[in-house]
């Protein structure tokens, strides 16, 4: 009888070690578990912001446009920046979709770190689509800021230099696309060039990857 008792002491004592290691296991995932929650977020609400700022740009652009429709290096100008604000209001979406999609997911953390990884590389392949054209919408910016405050039109101030620099661009953003590529698949990970390439996810991200890499050593 006392051997009997013995065992269901020792049974009721594992089942409360049982319980302790799970709350203690609780107590230390739910922190990390929030603030993955708020830099998804917080990652979440920054493409929102751009989505704004984009839808205004966009406007704009299609204004500017229609507006001087009459004169081409004009109507181009406008009509390269209202490409490029759709597109940039697409990405814009797309991010906040994934990121609110992952915040609300109750999968394993395993499935959550691979479509974070989905995530931060759309994301930094985005930064570069939508960086590479500024090697000439930089131009197409100044272009557009000068006839509409100051009513100057630089391609017929100076066509060279304009259709020069503006061909420049196009052949830098080019070769910058063709050359990327091979060049970071050389490149050591621990290169200043990959990891500003891991950079253009964002911190919010990175810091977002890092929770789950935690709570993945934490179940083990």
């Amino acid at each position: 009888m006392e051997l009997e008792e013995l065992k269901a002491a020792w049974a009721v004592q594992a089942q409360r070690i049982d319980q302790l290691e799970a709350q203690a296991l609780q107590a230390w995932q739910q922190p990390r578990r929030q603030a993955l929650r708020l830099r998804l977020r917080c990652f979440s609400g920054l493409q929102l912001l751009w989505l704004l700022v984009w839808i205004v740009v966009t406007a704009l652009a299609a204004g500017f446009w229609f507006a001087h429709r009459q004169v081409p290096q004009l109507l181009l100008t406008g009509l390269a920046f209202h490409v490029y604000g759709i597109a940039a209001i697409w990405v814009s979406i797309t991010r906040a979709l994934l990121a609110l999609h992952l915040d609300a997911s109750d999968a394993p953390v395993l499935a959550q770190q691979l479509r974070l990884a989905r995530l931060r590389r759309f994301t930094a392949l985005s930064e570069l689509a939508l960086g590479l054209p500024w090697f000439c919408l930089w131009l197409l910016a100044l272009q557009w800021a000068c006839v509409q405050w100051l009513g100057l039109d630089l391609y017929t101030m100076a066509p060279a230099w304009f259709l020069g620099s503006l061909g420049f661009g196009a052949v830098m953003m080019v070769g910058s696309m063709l050359a990327a590529p091979r060049v970071l698949q050389r490149l050591p990970a621990d290169h200043r060039w990959q990891r500003l390439l891991d950079s253009l996810s964002g911190q919010s991200l990175a810091r977002a990857q890092q929770y789950l890499q935690e709570l993945q050593q934490g179940q083990k």
